[in-house]
């Protein structure tokens, strides 16, 4: 079994990753970018996060920056959040991977992050 990943090539886009993900590489669903007409871009192509491949913390902290930017609450963008989360193609180079469970691939990046605490689901 494989799995897909996607890096910026950009280097300010890494650091802009780093911030919202914790991360530069994020897993994706599919290996070819999908059209999509997105609120916040336009018609353009996206992935999609694999949010199975994730751990819930980065779900929660995504459902957090997602009420904040729309304006929606936060168990209505929990919800949106865990349906999918959609990642601008342009600029990302897509890389294939032997298939490695989420409880092994994703160590914290930074470790003070075990230690926050995360809105609990209500």
């Amino acid at each position: 079994m494989t799995q897909y990943f996607v890096t910026p090539k950009k280097d300010s886009r890494k650091k802009r990753w780093e911030k919202v993900y914790g991360r530069t590489t994020l897993p994706i669903k599919y290996p070819k970018p999908h059209l999509a007409c997105t609120q916040r871009w336009g018609e353009t192509a996206v992935y999609y996060l694999d949010t199975t491949a994730v751990p819930e913390a980065l779900l929660d902290r995504l459902a957090s920056f997602e009420a904040r930017r729309s304006g929606i609450s936060y168990h209505e963008a929990r919800l949106n959040v865990r349906r999918e989360w959609l990642i601008l193609a342009k600029g990302c180079r897509v890389e294939k991977r032997p298939y490695v469970p989420a409880g092994q691939l994703w160590q914290p990046a930074f470790p003070f992050l075990q230690q926050v605490q995360f809105r609990p689901a209500h």
